[in-house]
């Protein structure tokens, strides 16, 4: 049994006195919808703008109710999309921040460490010189992949716009060239000239030409470059660190030898010159667990900062497809929180608005009275995806049947 169908039978509805317009009830849906959002400002100011007038237009027609209300879910789906963008790239950039902290103090501490050891030039020659200059390379790579993600969320954010400038373009493009099709470069007067004709056919083909949107095509080409060739630089970063974390394990747990690039640069076997060190200079097996420790430290944060450029990459094609909304939503919070928080109410929205939707049409004879009530049950239903906003959707559609009923017909 459906939740709307638990609803119906979870109270005695009263006989309707008087059967209510489709209109009526389905607009009680969306303006609670409507009232909640906004009060929320779970939509920016364009969107917002836009779905008042068309309720505004919906009170002058008899029909589209339903329409707006698949507008409204599907906006929410859209800005659903954007605050998981969002969240993805600010956890990913505050872990992979506080990783390249965390790996610093580290590498410093290790400094530090081996300084305090009072290692012979044998050993230091044998081991540790090469350890600490490993770990400070390895620390190395990292501040540079913290930094190159800085600056491919930028070029991903100019990509981005520089993708609707060219769509806006593209679009004004064609439909100058559908109206020059057919009002340059013919004359049906016999009284015209063949050169003028002529001159006029020039004309068209020039203008058809020359208005191509190039320099739009141009700057999107210009930004997806810059885009394309940070993500090389931040592949080839991590191929880098991929091969310094195989020269930190086990050689039985190694991965084949992939193609090597021109521009990889050869990495001393540590693992193998510990496991030769600590044969040679017994001592060295005080320490055995401590350096061990630092061969895991390579291979968690290599295999993070994968996830996290794949994942970022994933976010980013949200960002590419709504570029408009993703600026206005990055201007009006720039605090993650509040992003967060609105998520989880876009979250129970989406269900709600479709599960209401889906009751409308079950029973046509049904008073605008009865479906009030029942709009409140679904509301207040108990472990819903709404749950959480419950409270507030109820006060939501007490203004909006406030609204609603002191409307002159």
């Amino acid at each position: 049994m459906g939740i709307v169908s638990q609803l119906r039978t979870s109270y005695q509805v009263r006989p309707d006195t008087k059967p209510a317009t489709s209109k009526h009830k389905e607009m009680l849906v969306v303006m609670t919808g409507l009232v909640y959002i906004e009060q929320n400002a779970l939509l920016s100011g364009a969107q917002l703008d836009d779905a008042k007038r068309s309720v505004r237009a919906l009170f002058m027609r008899a029909s589209g109710e339903e329409t707006m209300l698949r507008k409204l879910v599907e906006i929410l789906r859209i800005n659903k999309d954007l605050h998981h963008a969002f969240s993805a790239i600010a956890k990913i950039s505050a872990r992979v921040g506080t990783s390249v902290g965390v790996i610093s103090k580290k590498v410093n501490y290790l400094k530090q460490y081996v300084s305090r050891l009072n290692i012979t030039p044998d050993e230091g020659d044998a081991f540790f010189g090469p350890f600490v200059t490993f770990t400070q390379n390895f620390q190395n790579s990292i501040i540079a992949f913290n930094r190159h993600m800085e600056a491919y969320l930028t070029c991903k954010e100019i990509e981005a716009k520089r993708t609707h400038e060219h769509r806006i373009a593209q679009e004004a493009s064609v439909r100058l060239k559908e109206r020059l099709s057919g009002k340059l470069g013919t004359s049906e007067s016999k009284g015209v000239k063949d050169t003028t004709d002529e001159l006029e056919a020039n004309i068209k083909q020039e203008l058809l030409e020359t208005f191509d949107y190039a320099e739009a095509r141009s700057n999107l080409a210009d930004a997806q470059r810059a885009s394309r060739l940070k993500g090389n630089d931040i592949t080839e970063l991590l191929e880098g660190l991929r091969c310094m974390c195989q020269m930190a394990k086990n050689p039985e747990m190694r991965e084949p030898d992939r193609v090597v690039s021109l521009n990889a640069k050869p990495y001393q076997d540590i693992f193998k010159l510990f496991v030769v060190a600590l044969k040679k200079y017994p001592r060295l097996g005080k320490i055995q667990d401590f350096v061990l420790d630092y061969f895991k430290l390579y291979q968690r944060a290599f295999g993070m900062f994968s996830l996290d450029f794949t994942n970022f990459n994933k976010a980013a094609e949200t960002l590419a497809a709504n570029p408009e909304e993703y600026f206005d939503a990055k201007q009006e919070d720039e605090d993650i929180r509040i992003k967060m928080e609105k998520l989880r109410k876009i979250e129970g929205m989406i269900p709600f608005l479709e599960s209401a939707g889906s009751c409308l049409h079950e029973d046509a004879s049904e008073s605008y009275p009865n479906f009030s009530k029942r709009l409140s049950g679904i509301i207040g239903l108990v472990s819903s995806e709404w749950e959480h906003i419950g409270e507030e959707l109820l006060l939501a559609k007490v203004a909006a049947e406030a609204d609603l009923s002191t409307r002159l017909s």
